[in-house]
């Protein structure tokens, strides 16, 4: 499995970078119906999993984790349409990572490529129910990633990703949450 090594500040740092970008604003704006203003979140709410607020007509605010990447994986590789899910934020002392945990303060997650302007929107609680559901069938099946990451301490951890083809997280979104499901009472 490869190894990619990061260092957590300049990580921090680069997210908080691409978050800024007005790209990832005009894409709210214009892919979440009833928006008027998109803002990038605090550093604090950064830690949450929210990088920025959308406010909305009805004076509720969406709160949107950006994944955001210079590259598009797609030009080039057809067959690399896929999408980044974290299985461990830290290996070592099994903490889930953000695609699985459902105590994440997060509406939507928005995966932009700025080199397409391509996007996706998801909403962030199904992506948690098919991905919690699904990760350790997909993990053997597809790519799996792990990135070592230096704390400014010194001390390092790992993370893990499996890249699952956006196809098949849309298609267990559907099935899970389009009309196919049944209500199934717990014990029966």
């Amino acid at each position: 499995m490869p190894v990619n090594e990061y260092d957590f500040d300049q990580q921090l740092m680069m997210s908080f970078g691409h978050a800024a970008s007005v790209d990832v604003r005009d894409v709210l704006l214009s892919a979440i119906p009833g928006a008027l203003d998109a803002r990038e979140a605090s550093r604090a709410n950064d830690r949450l999993g929210v990088d920025w607020w959308v406010e909305m007509t009805n004076a509720r605010h969406l709160a949107v984790d950006a994944k955001v990447r210079e590259e598009d994986w797609l030009v080039g590789h057809p067959s690399e349409d896929d999408l980044a899910l974290e299985t461990w934020s830290v290996v070592e002392k099994q903490v889930v990572g953000w695609t699985r945990d459902e105590n994440k303060r997060c509406d939507y997650v928005i995966w932009l490529w700025k080199q397409t302007g391509r996007y996706c929107l998801v909403p962030f609680p199904m992506l948690c129910g098919v991905f919690s559901e699904n990760w350790k069938m997909w993990s053997g099946v597809y790519k799996v990633s792990r990135q070592k990451t230096r704390r400014s301490d010194g001390s390092e951890y790992h993370s893990e990703c499996v890249f699952v083809p956006r196809r098949e997280v849309w298609a267990r979104i559907y099935a899970t949450y389009g009309g196919g499901a049944k209500l199934q009472k717990a014990g029966v």
